[in-house]
């Protein structure tokens, strides 16, 4: 990857209470996985890849124009997902605005030529990484609570390692729409 280059995906972030419930289930997780830090806990909308400053830009203008609904999702169940060895707290995708979000940014992703996800979208917050595959039995014995998230705004993150582990900055930010009908 060029240096220009950036590591991006879409996401949403977390209230200081949700982030704190979150909290609360990694502190049942074994000592053996690498949790993710609370400042870069969110809900993945869309993993783009490494991207150029022109596809940055492009990218940016199509977000900037697309429609972005509010929506309502629910986080109530913990999951381990052996190919990417992570800990998930995920959802269905119930409410159609997420689901039209999720569509619409697999489709900017595809005409950017950027990376686009080869399973259908999957509402979720990684909790950790390097999981085992006994996390599957571990994580039945965690109590937690749902989380239900109603973001008001849609973010792009860099990622990249920095100083304490990997970051995930904002680079920048766009507000999500009161609800409207799918069909205007």
């Amino acid at each position: 990857m060029n240096s220009q280059n950036k590591r991006v995906f879409l996401g949403f972030s977390l209230t200081e209470q949700q982030a704190q419930m979150v909290s609360l289930i990694q502190s049942q997780l074994p000592d053996n996985v690498r949790l993710i830090p609370k400042a870069n806990l969110h809900m993945t909308l869309a993993f783009l890849g490494g991207i150029s400053p022109h596809q940055l830009t492009m990218l940016s203008q199509q977000i900037t124009i697309l429609k972005k609904p509010t929506f309502e999702v629910t986080l109530n169940e913990l999951a381990y997902w052996k190919k990417p060895k992570i800990c998930c707290l995920k959802g269905m995708t119930n409410d159609a605005n997420l689901i039209q979000l999720a569509n619409n940014t697999q489709l900017i992703a595809k005409n950017l030529n950027l990376h686009q996800s080869e399973y259908p979208y999957t509402p979720h917050m990684t909790l950790c990484r390097k999981a085992k595959l006994a996390m599957e039995t571990l994580i039945q014995n965690i109590t937690y609570q749902p989380l239900i998230l109603r973001p008001n705004k849609l973010h792009l993150f860099e990622s990249y390692s920095g100083e304490h582990g990997v970051e995930y900055p904002i680079l920048k930010s766009w507000s999500l729409a009161n609800r409207y009908p799918l069909d205007d």
